[in-house]
């Protein structure tokens, strides 16, 4: 007959410590199947302005030249011959649609200068 208390008891207790738990940590992240990750979300969107002012022609180190246009916000580069859609990544750094090379400029916009690392593909 004194089962009945202590169960009760205990129902109330496991109640009140659930009011303590975070609420923002999912269920699977509290029992340890998960790792949670925090990122920081990089700038990637470009203005029209800005993509205006990243036109133009960039000697690299290599003697290669490469160039820069835009239509409304995208930037497109000219390199090796093939025309590919710049997309941001970071507030200075992109990579190509299609072949994936990195493109890094000094800044943004009016850059001087700019990186490009094709062995990223």
């Amino acid at each position: 007959m004194r089962i009945a208390p202590v169960l009760a008891f205990i129902g109330a207790a496991t109640i009140s410590l659930s009011a303590f738990a975070d609420s923002s940590i999912p269920p699977a992240v509290a029992a340890g199947n998960l790792a949670s990750v925090q990122v920081k979300a990089a700038h990637t969107y470009l203005s029209k302005g800005d993509a205006e002012h990243m036109r133009g022609s960039f000697e690299l180190s290599d003697g290669r030249t490469i160039t820069v246009t835009n239509k409304m916000n995208k930037l497109f580069v000219d390199l090796d011959g093939k025309h590919e859609e710049l997309i941001p990544v970071g507030a200075t750094k992109f990579v190509t649609r299609d072949t994936g090379t990195r493109v890094a400029f000094d800044r943004v916009p009016y850059a001087v200068e700019v990186v490009v690392d094709q062995a990223a593909r």
